[in-house]
């Protein structure tokens, strides 16, 4: 009996453990940036708005860095994973610091379109790059 009621758990965690978005459903696409060698690859990417999209974010270095999109994901509802730790506030995400050789992954929907820009905002670092949404 403890079995079935194991399974029964597990069966209705399931649900969920699957990355899910504000509109209910699986991310479209998935796109990595690495943070190496003080830049950000690719320097421009583009996303289109109100698609759900899973950013991952490796950091290829020894160093910490953080990704910080600045006005990208205000009021917008961010689901993070990996072992970064990341930084909110009344507005919503700020930023995520990802440590050596390490990952975050960033499951949302971009509200509005533009050029944003994102940074590494630790001391020295003047790492920048740009997401475009269309």
């Amino acid at each position: 009996m403890r079995t079935a009621g194991a399974f029964l758990g597990l069966a209705l965690a399931v649900p969920l453990l699957s990355p899910i978005t504000e509109a209910g459903e699986a991310p479209a696409a998935s796109i990595e940036i690495v943070a190496s060698k003080r830049a950000f690859t690719p320097e421009t990417l583009t996303l289109q708005q109100g698609k759900p999209v899973a950013l991952v974010i490796r950091n290829d270095d020894e160093d910490l860095h953080a990704f910080v999109p600045l006005l990208l994901l205000q009021h917008t509802n961010v689901q993070v994973s990996g072992n970064g730790a990341p930084e909110f506030n009344e507005t919503g995400f700020v930023r995520v610091l990802i440590p050596p050789h390490g990952r975050a992954e960033l499951r949302f929907a971009p509200k509005s379109t533009g050029v944003f820009t994102y940074i590494c905002d630790l001391p020295g670092h003047n790492m920048r790059a740009q997401i475009v949404v269309k």
